[in-house]
């Protein structure tokens, strides 16, 4: 009795906080619509998505708002977030520690932005740095022993990056490689690329690209066992924030260690809007391109990469569709993020298959050595 006295009592402030919760609701219906709708055709949904974990959190208060107080009202954002259990499903998973063991004839695949191999708290010592990283990252994947292991910003300079490739292949053990710059670079002591390791023997090769500009994916067909498997190994458009963007959104976070007094709310956030804008249409057009080869490949298909991009996108609908991810599949936790920068953590890195395969024991390990995560599962062929 009390809580509908208190309601009754307060209509103005009811009316209001419905107001808001139906906006809240709207926005996140819209969210929904960002993965079905291309950015390169209407762009602004795709904002709405990559807000989706917030929009999400909202309608939450809303349900335990009016389950305190205006219980009538409850079932709009109820309503509305039941819409989308499958977006709920694609970031938040909840399994018991897994205790299968390494089956038989099971793959274990490894996918890693490792970030131009640039530790970046010592720009002073970029030479330095990149080959202590180098060596970092290199421990960590001889200990997790890959059989397959794409990695995208993949940086190598030195006199002889023969040699040091070479030495970062054999303490993989992966005898097998291929490795695409991402554009064509004349100093061939330089390697800046999209590059897949393997165990396995090596048949063929290819990339895909938009006109001239950078490539966004390789693939290669490996032989393993008696079949032959596809992977694609896929780094889509990012935002391309430079310094300035950095420092703008510390100082809009309050994170910046000294204040700009030539802070320009408006500028600054016009810059990261149109960044974000052009990064969701260029994706788009990656994806229709993505899809189109995986569609004419004759072998089964594993996807793994950077897509820039979250569960709630147009890029995410588009590569699952047809494809599981591992992460829903065979993984644990809230967000599952893989991006580990500056910015609000989102899970953009994937390894997905198709129903040739199933999987088992993915994890993300929390190792600080990129502004990603590294993601790995074990795949085993049906």
């Amino acid at each position: 009795m009390t809580a509908k006295k208190k309601g009754k009592g307060h209509p103005f402030l009811r009316r209001v906080m419905l107001v808001l919760n139906i906006l809240a609701a709207i926005a996140l219906l819209l969210a929904y619509a960002a993965s079905y709708i291309s950015p390169a055709r209407y762009w602004i949904f795709s904002f709405f998505g990559l807000a989706y974990p917030f929009l999400l959190a909202l309608n939450l208060f809303f349900v335990l708002l009016w389950l305190l107080f205006w219980k009538r009202f409850i079932w709009i954002s109820i309503i509305v977030i039941s819409l989308g259990i499958n977006h709920i499903l694609s970031i938040v998973q909840y399994r018991k520690p897994s205790t299968q063991a390494i089956a038989s004839g099971g793959i274990k695949i490894i996918s890693y932005n490792v970030h131009s191999l640039y530790e970046i708290h010592q720009p002073h010592e970029k030479g330095k740095a990149r080959g202590r990283m180098l060596s970092k990252v290199t421990d960590f994947l001889v200990q997790q022993n890959p059989d397959i292991l794409c990695i995208q910003e993949f940086f190598l300079r030195s006199e002889d990056s023969l040699k040091v490739l070479q030495k970062f292949t054999g303490g993989l053990h992966t005898n097998y490689s291929f490795i695409k710059n991402y554009v064509e670079i004349k100093d061939k002591r330089k390697i800046f690329a999209i590059a897949t390791f393997s165990r396995f023997p090596i048949v063929a090769v290819g990339h895909l690209r938009i006109s001239k500009r950078n490539i966004f994916a390789v693939y290669t067909d490996l032989a393993i066992g008696k079949d032959t498997v596809r992977v694609f190994n896929i780094h889509l458009e990012s935002i391309r924030f430079g310094k300035n963007d950095y420092s703008f959104y510390a100082q809009l976070t309050d994170q910046a260690k000294e204040p700009d007094d030539n802070f320009d709310l408006g500028e600054g956030s016009f810059i990261i809007f149109s960044k974000l804008r052009k990064a969701f249409e260029i994706r788009a057009k990656q994806v229709d391109i993505l899809k189109e080869n995986i569609k004419n490949s004759h072998f089964p298909v594993i996807i793994c990469g950077d897509f820039n991009d979250t569960p709630a996108s147009y890029t995410y609908q588009q590569m699952t569709s047809g494809f599981h991810d591992s992460f829903c599949n065979a993984g644990t936790g809230f967000l599952g993020s893989t991006y580990a920068g500056s910015f609000p953590s989102f899970r953009i890195d994937y390894i997905l298959y198709d129903d040739a395969f199933s999987a088992y024991n993915y994890s993300r390990n929390s190792v600080n050595l990129s502004d990603h995560y590294p993601i790995q599962v074990f795949l085993k062929k049906r």
